[in-house]
């Protein structure tokens, strides 16, 4: 799972780049495991991290030399029984996150908050 996630980031999408992928490991959604790491990956200068939360939030974080980008989304807001799909998308201007349970019409989306370095 976690390879297939990150091997969807590559020098292509280092600068602007959106992907969409499924979560359905029971670990991420067991409130028992402190943190889960879904995928960490430097592409070119810019680092992408995915991890569930100990406060069980999902969140993304975008890291360049200039900048640090975070999104948060609380999975007690997502109907996450059998899973969720999510959505992760950045370009220059901005980083989201989206998030559904997977029967789910509706997304949650969030934008990250930027910290210039």
């Amino acid at each position: 799972m976690v390879n297939d996630i990150a091997g969807l980031l590559n020098e292509d999408n280092e600068l602007e780049g959106k992907i969409n992928f499924q979560l359905t490991d029971i670990k991420i959604f067991d409130k028992n495991v402190k943190d889960v790491t879904i995928f960490y990956k430097l592409v070119g200068d810019s680092r992408f991290k995915l991890f569930r939360s100990t406060g069980f939030e999902l969140v993304f974080v975008h890291l360049t030399e200039d900048w640090v980008r975070q999104a948060r989304v609380d999975l007690h807001g997502i109907n996450y029984e059998q899973g969720i799909d999510v959505v992760l998308a950045w370009n220059s201007r901005e980083d989201t996150m989206s998030v559904k349970g997977l029967h789910d019409d509706k997304y949650v989306t969030v934008t990250a908050m930027q910290i210039d370095n």
